[in-house]
């Protein structure tokens, strides 16, 4: 029992290294330019820094009815909003002693969100243990796994830039974290484990459906899925069959339904669905007009897009082909050698590598490109890394092992000092 528990407790002690750090130095200094979040007072001199769009988040949690409104700007994703506030009503007894808590602080925000905010911080740290949970998952279909290596290479999904600016702000970006990696469990698990006979895939599709109202980027499970789908169809040469197709869009249609339902909802209560990132920022639209008027120019821009978001996520990554790199030198010796160690690399999944490719056309079409929705395409690649780490470190001798995991704990605390070295950013 304390061998599946442990990574776990690990991982919760790197969650608390960086919620310290946090709430000590990263703040928005005074009268500093920073226009995108602001200081809220947790204790004496403890801060988190709120990002501005998290005050919405907390309004319509607090009064769920707003989502209602015409041109509400979450009313196109409001999966989390409405969880918590289902949680806020279940959760009233706690506000006063959340009010206690925040009397000799949290000035800057209402009262009437503090609540709120804490159920949304509370959540973003239930988020970090899945995405760990998912990634023990997938890594559990090794042969055996060396435990601590792993481990350490899982502190790279909170050490980072993303997560250092959204854990403690009610928000959704957490999500490109947590969606690659469910679209890449569903991908191994359909590969590797028959998952899409198994009565479990239906409700991994209903569940993931739910996710998809909060951050549209879930719906990259059903391309991923059926991509593995069609792998292993052609690899084991399976028939199509009809139990195969109703299962097919039994998946589909869960994993649409509960937006599908929302949209319709409504549509009925209003006539209308206002989608904010469409109407202000033209997410996807913006490529129409020039697919009709210069179609060339679109395939550029789409193009551009993308090998700026790859180049955004590669720099993100950077430290993954340098511990890969250090574990190969480290553990080379007379019957291995360093040519042969670094051979290794074709071990690397080509569904971590399929499915950060997805994430990263997706917001190639959005035309979303910022260093946050880039991250997306990160993740899976610390898996694959994952995956070739342990099998190097399988058949190395115990001392080539131990200064391995030497090694990869040495990078990745360097990378730790690098992410915290800096202050922001913030959004």
């Amino acid at each position: 029992m304390l061998k599946k528990i442990w990574p776990y407790g690990i991982f919760v002690g790197f969650c608390l290294i960086l919620t310290i750090w946090l709430m000590v130095f990263h703040h928005v200094a005074k009268n500093s330019p920073v226009s995108d979040g602001f200081n809220f007072t947790l204790y004496a001199h403890l801060y988190a820094v709120i990002n501005y769009d998290s005050l919405q988040f907390m309004h319509d949690a607090a009064q769920p009815e707003a989502l209602l409104e015409r041109t509400n700007i979450r009313q196109s994703r409001p999966g989390l909003i409405l969880l918590v506030a289902g949680l806020n009503k279940l959760a009233q007894p706690l506000r006063y002693p959340v009010d206690r808590l925040f009397r000799a602080s949290g000035k800057e925000i209402q009262e009437a969100y503090r609540l709120p905010y804490v159920l949304y911080i509370g959540l973003n740290y239930v988020f970090l243990l899945i995405a760990f949970w998912i990634y023990m998952q997938v890594l559990a279909q090794e042969a055996k796994l060396a435990m601590i290596g792993v481990v350490l290479l899982s502190s790279l999904f909170i050490f980072n830039d993303v997560i250092k600016a959204f854990l403690l702000t009610p928000h959704t970006q957490i999500f490109n974290l947590l969606a690659p990696l469910v679209c890449l469990y569903g991908f191994q698990g359909i590969q590797k484990g028959h998952l899409f006979d198994h009565k479990a895939m239906l409700f991994l599709a209903f569940l993931v459906g739910l996710g998809v109202t909060a951050y549209a980027t879930f719906i990259l499970f059903l391309p991923a899925v059926f991509i593995a789908l069609a792998w292993i169809l052609i690899r084991d040469k399976i028939k199509i069959t009809k139990g195969l197709v109703l299962r097919s869009v039994g998946v589909i249609g869960l994993t649409i339904l509960p937006f599908l339902a929302w949209m319709l909802y409504i549509y009925h209560m209003n006539g209308t669905f206002y989608q904010f990132e469409i109407e202000r920022y033209h997410q996807f639209v913006w490529i129409l007009p020039l697919l009709r008027s210069a179609p060339l120019y679109a395939l550029k821009a789409l193009s551009g897009n993308f090998w700026n978001l790859a180049k955004s996520a590669a720099g993100q990554a950077v430290v993954l082909p340098v511990v890969f790199v250090g574990v190969c030198l480290v553990t080379s010796d007379r019957g291995h050698t360093l040519l042969q160690r670094l051979s290794r690399i074709k071990l690397f999944p080509p569904a971590a590598l399929i499915v950060s490719v997805l994430f990263l056309l997706f917001f190639a079409m959005d035309g979303l490109v910022v260093y946050r929705v880039a991250f997306s395409a990160v993740p899976p690649l610390v898996v694959g890394t994952a995956i070739v780490v342990n099998d190097l470190l399988g058949d190395a001798t115990p001392l080539r092992r131990r200064l391995a995991l030497g090694s990869v704990a040495i990078l990745v605390c360097l990378e730790w000092m690098l992410i915290l070295s800096t202050v922001g950013p913030f959004a």
